[in-house]
């Protein structure tokens, strides 16, 4: 019995050994020598190993992976870093003038062994050691909507505390939902403004250490209204009817849209008038003329009002004579039958020509009466010549 006490006696004694082994291992495999340096100063790592080692010895740095150094050798070609053998078992890596580019871990090393590691930190006085997150100190206009005229100038501002200070970047989405970068700084400045700068503009601010914060604004664009006729010159007979389309845009949307005739508004007990909204700018009017008479074509206006303002379009409505078409009389026609042409005549006509066919069959009958007599004078004169005439 006593022999199996003493047994588990010594059993947990080397248990408690080997822990207190392996934690105090880990306690020096962790264990870094810390280096405390301003800007400007020098630093000095010294490794320390055993004699005749020093070709297997060498520096690297943690944070990038680079070995600065194998041996006596210095690898980096870097003019604030200097290798030198300070004795047979000792190496110093110096950093001169360091700044805080060199903070980090480093570590000695004998071929794959850890012999030291150095943590480097570097302080700068002008360095700020308090951080405060981004604030909205102040910011133009207050309210989340806002208005403008057409052709205005607009001012939008987000002023932001924060340490370190933050950067601002201002947005504008269309309303596309299309955005882009428009603007760096506190301040925002449009001149002469459109409506489509109408939209939703936001500001961004960030310092990288903290999360941003933003602030939006929806601007809109006031303007007069827009308008305009769809259709062109109308030209039609009388008694049809007519469609005359009237589209006016406007923001804040028209009061009213009128027809007018002569300056006067129409009051034509054939002629309605329909109202329809389009989108939120704009509407169409539609007038329609049912069985449209003469007095009625003339020239027409549409007219869109807001509170900024008034524009008109004009359209003509020009008649069309209706023209009666009188047949000529026809005389004569061709017929072609069997690839011949026959001459068919009124009687009208047949009775003009038969009489000239008359009136030259008698001049000619006249004129050979009147030929034969003058041979019969001819001859009895002949006659009597010879008659007279002595032997």
């Amino acid at each position: 019995m006593p022999s199996w006490c003493a047994y588990n006696s010594l059993l947990q004694f080397l248990i408690i050994f080997i822990l207190y082994f392996v934690e105090v291992l880990s306690r020096n495999d962790n264990h870094h020598q810390v280096l405390k340096a301003d800007v400007g100063q020098d630093i000095i790592m010294s490794c320390i190993f055993d004699e005749n080692k020093i070709e297997q010895v060498s520096f690297m740095r943690q944070m990038t992976g680079d070995i600065l150094s194998l041996g006596s050798e210095l690898f980096v070609h870097q003019s604030h870093i200097e290798l030198k053998r300070f004795s047979s078992n000792r190496l110093d890596l110096k950093l001169k003038s360091v700044s805080q580019n060199d903070s980090g871990l480093y570590t000695c090393m004998l071929n794959d062994e850890k012999l030291m590691s150095f943590l480097i930190e570097i302080f700068d006085e002008r360095e700020i050691k308090i951080l405060f997150p981004p604030r909205f100190v102040w910011y133009f206009p207050l309210e989340g909507s806002v208005s403008y005229p057409e052709n205005s100038s607009m001012n939008l501002s987000c002023h932001v505390f924060a340490i370190p200070s933050v950067n601002i970047t201002w947005i504008h989405k269309n309303k596309n939902k299309q955005s882009k970068n428009i603007h760096y700084g506190e301040d925002l400045y449009l001149s002469s403004i459109q409506p489509s700068d109408s939209g939703l503009y936001e500001c961004i601010a960030s310092n990288m250490y903290h999360t941003t914060i933003s602030r939006a604004f929806y601007v809109t664009v006031q303007y007069s209204p827009r308008v305009l006729i769809l259709n062109g010159t109308i030209r039609s007979f009388p008694h049809e009817t007519i469609l005359v389309r009237c589209e006016v845009c406007s923001m804040p949307q028209v009061d009213h849209i009128y027809w007018l005739r002569q300056d006067q508004q129409i009051k034509d007990v054939n002629i309605y008038i329909k109202k329809q909204i389009i989108n939120d700018q704009c509407s169409e009017s539609i007038m329609k003329i049912i069985t449209i008479n003469e007095y009625q074509f003339n020239q027409y206006e549409c007219k869109g009002e807001n509170i900024l303002g008034y524009k008109s379009d004009y359209i003509n409505l020009q008649q069309i004579s209706r023209v009666r078409k009188v047949k000529p009389k026809i005389y004569t026609d061709e017929i072609n039958r069997n690839g011949r042409t026959a001459l068919l005549l009124t009687k009208s006509h047949k009775k003009k020509k038969n009489l000239t066919i008359t009136t030259t069959e008698s001049n000619k009958i006249f004129l050979s009466n009147s030929f034969a007599k003058k041979i019969e004078w001819f001859w009895l004169l002949s006659l009597f010549i010879n008659w007279i005439r002595p032997v």
